[in-house]
């Protein structure tokens, strides 16, 4: 079909010349059989399963255009930050439409009043969540929602998404749903759960070639052929095999140790291939990404400098969105990653390479399922430039070459399966559905429960009822909740779910806050919530060391470390944790902690992250029961910059993060008023003039051209840690 032909759908001129513009002139075979199910015209629900690069996200939308020109509001939900904020990008276009559009993807202890102003929404499914629990105006209004990665209803965060659509099925059931799946093998009975329409289509807009290399002989669906070989090994075989045609890899390990090493390797074959002047500018940006940088940062950079880089969760988020921005525009040819890049992210390549098909899991070393296995490989193949994609397993073996062919080549991908059982996301959800009266007594839960796509699976809820009766009793043990008659939140339970607290984590830090303890007590009490798992692994031989440094500072966290009580079997993988958090905000530095504790900086920036957000609600809760906070508030605050106590006076200001503020607090500048008097010339001397500048008109105060041309110019050459700050 046309792009033209969208007029006859009352979409306006300006959104098909926006069309038009990103290239769009035809509908393609899985946009063309959404259409011809009517959900435009009936506002039917859709659940569309299709390979990666199919065309999904245009189908939602015309959707979303179409249910705004109703008049209604649209939800766009998707399982990862970066993938919301993807979206986003993809939608503002349509601004000039007069269509106002709104990025939500934080604080979950507010109700965004402001979301009331806006037609299109786009979010995450934890902040979705956290919109309902503050019975957010929004939520009301919906009369799209869209959920991106449907499938992964079938993991541990499952539930949470779960629990969203049950709640619009039986609360809002006049909500049009459109949901985008993979392709997976009982889309019919999800469809069937969601009373919906379904496209089920295999199309893809590049051809994707999948096969296993054996060296040197590589086995595709569609024949063999032989690799040049002379290159040490197989991974960087294949790259200089695709290099040399011209295109760019993509080779996934299982590990973030594989990761940095396999671009370590491939620096060789990736430099006769790159830009040395394009990368040298990027390259420098990624090293100067964090305001000390790191060895890692070290490691990275260079690797970039030679257009190969690694990608996994220990890089801050700017060094991610660098490699991957330079990935698309082809300054880097090669990423080595973890799987987390595959999720649903826009970094398409011509050659997906798979090192590793097994996980590391508590059961051990596991193989991927074949969906996984498909949401790899479909990065392979490059629409844009009309580039089929080559997704190809590594094997060590012929053994190996034909069991993968087998198995994941030829394989189907596994149903997915409901998860409401987990009780992490399950204790927090019930709380949450009584606290918001959407189940007031125990027959309005089983009822509740009896919409969900577990009833719908299993036909039946026995298991799960016993489960639940089981956890209401806790959190009715807890204080959170008082069953009779009917189920009623307690003031202290309705704070926990709006805070979007696990109860078992409202528990800990309550029972806790009245202890004796001092700054490293409060930490442990903050480390030993659900949120800050998992906690540090303590090595057989770090055990004795762990338990002499405990017993040395027993005052300190204020228990009995002689006496722990049976609860307490993790206690020192939590006080290892405890000890990373009081490097942290004792100034330690990104490299130090790296050395000391093998944690990343950015794996570092996510747990100092949830600690903050733990202090913040262990604050909140101590206002309900009318102790005090104050070990919290203090201990949120130095969280958040990393610095001592002596240095939050001077913290706040933008442009000075902890390292500018030592800097001060060193040169007798303790506090704002010492700033104000102390004159331009000396603060530049110390921070340099452009952020002495700005300091100074933070504070009100003016800085006069001539006062300027009469000083020598300077910069300080620190970088803020401005996400932070």
């Amino acid at each position: 079909m046309d792009i033209r032909e969208l007029s006859r759908y009352g979409f306006q001129e300006s959104v098909i010349h926006i069309l038009e513009e990103r290239g769009i002139q035809k509908l393609n075979p899985v946009q063309e059989a959404a259409l011809k199910t009517k959900f435009l015209e009936n506002n039917a629900n859709l659940v569309v399963a299709s390979p990666t690069a199919s065309g999904k996200t245009l189908i939602t939308e015309l959707a979303a255009l179409n249910m705004i020109q109703q008049g209604k509001k649209v939800a766009y939900t998707c399982p990862l930050r970066a993938l919301a904020s993807e979206h986003y990008d993809t939608f503002k276009k349509y601004k000039k439409t007069g269509i106002n559009i709104a990025l939500s993807i934080g604080d979950y202890d507010s109700s965004d009043p402001w979301l009331s102003k806006y037609d299109l929404v786009l979010t995450t499914n934890e902040k979705l969540d956290s919109l309902f629990r503050h019975r957010s105006k929004f939520i009301p209004n919906i009369g799209l929602l869209v959920i991106d990665e449907v499938h992964l209803l079938d993991t541990n965060r499952g539930p949470t998404l779960e629990t969203i659509i049950t709640r619009f099925k039986q609360l809002f059931p006049q909500v049009q749903i459109v949901a985008l799946s993979a392709t997976i093998p009982n889309a019919e009975e999800l469809a069937d759960w969601l009373d919906a329409e379904l496209v089920h289509k295999n199309w893809r807009p590049t051809k994707l070639v999948q096969g296993v290399y054996c060296q040197p002989i590589l086995e595709t669906d569609e024949g063999t052929r032989e690799i040049e070989s002379s290159l040490k090994t197989p991974v960087a075989q294949l790259c200089n095999d695709t290099l040399s045609r011209g295109g760019e890899a993509l080779v996934f390990v299982n590990t973030r140790r594989s990761a940095e090493a396999e671009a370590e390797r491939l620096k060789p074959v990736t430099s006769k291939h790159c830009d040395a002047k394009k990368l040298e500018k990027l390259s420098e940006n990624i090293l100067n990404s964090l305001e000390t940088p790191t060895r890692q940062c070290r490691r990275l950079a260079d690797c970039v400098k030679n257009g190969v880089a690694f990608h996994h969760a220990g890089l801050v988020q700017k060094q991610r969105k660098l490699i991957e921005d330079a990935f698309r525009k082809e300054t880097i040819k090669v990423i080595s990653a973890t799987p987390t890049l595959a999720m649903g992210i826009n970094t398409p390549a011509d050659t997906v390479i798979i090192r590793d098909v097994t996980r590391y899991t508590s059961r051990g070393l596991v193989h991927i399922n074949v969906g996984e296995y498909q949401q790899l490989a479909g990065r392979a193949g490059r629409p844009n430039y009309g580039k089929d994609g080559l997704a190809i397993i590594l094997a060590r073996d012929e053994g190996q070459r034909y069991d993968y062919m087998d198995r994941y080549v030829h394989g189907e991908p596994e149903q997915i399966k409901s998860k409401m059982g987990f009780e992490p996301v399950l204790r927090t959800q019930l709380l949450a559905s009584i606290a918001l009266h959407f189940t007031p007594s125990q027959e309005k839960l089983d009822e509740f429960l009896m919409h969900s796509f577990y009833a719908h699976t299993y036909g039946e809820i026995d298991s799960l009822r016993h489960q639940i009766r089981r956890i209401l009793q806790e959190l009715d043990e807890m204080g959170f909740i008082e069953i009779g008659d009917e189920l009623m939140a307690t003031e202290l339970g309705k704070r926990v779910t709006e805070l979007y607290l696990d109860p078992f984590s409202a528990h800990t830090l309550l029972s806790g806050v009245e202890r004796e303890m001092e700054e490293l007590g409060w930490l442990y009490l903050i480390t030993s919530t659900e949120e800050l798992k998992p906690y540090l692994h303590v090595k057989v031989k770090e055990e004795s060391k762990m338990w002499n440094s405990a017993n040395s500072l027993e005052k300190e966290l204020g228990i009995d470390t002689v006496n722990l009580d049976y609860s307490e079997y993790d206690f020192l993988e939590k006080f290892k944790s405890s000890l990373l958090l009081r490097d942290w905000i004792n100034e330690k530095t990104d490299e130090t902690i790296l050395e000391e504790y093998g944690i990343a900086p950015g794996i570092l920036r996510t747990r100092i992250s949830n600690a903050e957000w733990i202090s913040y609600a262990g604050e909140e809760l101590c206002k309900i029961v009318g102790v005090s906070g104050s070990g919290f508030r203090k201990m949120r605050r130095r969280l958040k910059y990393g610095v001592k106590a002596e240095l939050l006076p001077l913290i706040g200001l933008r442009g000075i993060g902890r390292i500018r503020a030592r800097k001060l607090f060193q040169a007798s500048i303790k506090k704002t008023s010492d700033l104000e008097k102390v004159p331009l010339e000396d603060l530049s001397r110390i921070l340099g003039l452009k952020t002495a500048v700005s300091i100074k008109k933070q504070l009100g105060q003016e800085v006069s051209t001539e006062v300027l041309k009469e000083m020598p110019s300077g910069s300080s050459s620190q970088t803020t840690m401005s996400a932070f700050s």
